[in-house]
């Protein structure tokens, strides 16, 4: 088991060597750790700009795959980084979710981190296996309410958005599924496939190959508003008035260590806003279901505080808890 001390001293104490003249930056490689397994949001995200960004930057992007602990694993390693800018973090929403199911929390991701650019949101879908008796999402509910423990769902690992989402589901719906936790949503889509669980809540860029191929079957969108590529698929928030405020996605976020200076973060925002611009990328942005923001360091500063409270509550009415 991680231990659970807090981390939130060790920027500060590494700060200083990091503050000396960088007129010149980036000198050297930068890496971009990504706390999943390859198949990942962040993943996706961090392979199609890596390249574009070293471009600008003169210097290699290098993606590291850190996998473990429901994002923690890879999102300390960050934390307890020199913050100049040559190690960053490209995550979900879960290196700030994740945190906050364990009692005591092993990090404040908002007072921890500082954002260079909220790349992109991506929503959630509810997804069965083809062959599975669903055909919709009102046979859905029916199907989890009548087999009480019996349906196992998968997820990207303890404290992620995908663990969230079948908690969240069961509180409002009174219902009770049998979370299975993964290193990775690529895993947990991979024993969906294999019929070792039988729900995923799975984001667009990894389910959208096996809803096209017919090996899968989309119910419903998990965020307020349906998706212009599934139009005909209701929101879980039209589909039953408890789930009315049913909204779950994720993110590609890049961050730094909180003291990394000035200089590396805007250098780092503006590589990766011109790499998201490439118009050879956007026809696999769409694919992914990337709504792209691309928002300024102090906007995405901003979004991490404000969902972290939101989260926080919901976590806490839900009485979530994480064995991280």
């Amino acid at each position: 088991m991680l231990a659970r001390r807090s981390l939130l001293a060790l920027p500060g104490l590494l700060a200083a060597p990091a503050l000396r003249a960088q007129g010149s930056w980036p000198e050297r490689q930068i890496t971009m750790v990504v706390p999943f397994a390859p198949g990942a949001t962040p993943d996706f995200a961090a392979r199609l700009v890596a390249p574009k960004m070293g471009q600008s930057l003169g210097q290699p992007v290098v993606v590291e795959n850190r996998a473990g602990g429901g994002s923690l694993i890879g999102t300390r390693s960050v934390l307890q980084a020199r913050p100049d800018g040559y190690t960053t973090l490209m995550g979900s929403i879960s290196f700030m979710m994740a945190p906050l199911t364990v009692d005591p929390p092993p990090f404040d991701a908002a007072a921890g981190f500082r954002v260079v650019s909220l790349m992109a949101t991506v929503p959630y879908l509810v997804l069965v296996r083809a062959d599975a008796p669903p055909r919709n999402v009102a046979e859905f509910h029916a199907w989890v309410r009548d087999n009480p423990g019996k349906l196992n769902y998968g997820s990207a690992g303890s404290g992620t958005p995908l663990h969230l989402a079948g908690a969240i589901y069961d509180l409002l719906m009174g219902t009770r599924m049998t979370h299975v936790a993964y290193r990775g949503a690529a895993l947990a889509m991979a024993d969906l496939l294999a019929g070792q669980v039988q729900v995923v809540f799975g984001d667009v860029g990894s389910a959208a190959p096996h809803i096209k191929a017919g090996t899968l079957r989309l119910l419903a969108v998990c965020v307020p508003n349906r998706l212009a590529a599934y139009p005909d698929i209701p929101t879980m928030a039209e589909s039953d008035a408890r789930l009315r405020e049913f909204d779950i996605y994720t993110w590609a976020m890049l961050s730094v260590p909180k003291a990394t200076p000035d200089l590396p973060v805007q250098r780092l925002h503006a590589a990766i806003a011109e790499a998201a611009k490439q118009p050879e990328l956007q026809p696999r942005y769409a694919e992914l279901g990337f709504d792209l923001i691309n928002g300024s360091p102090a906007e995405g500063d901003a979004v991490l505080a404000r969902e972290q409270a939101k989260w926080a509550k919901l976590i806490k009415a839900a009485g979530i808890k994480a064995d991280l």
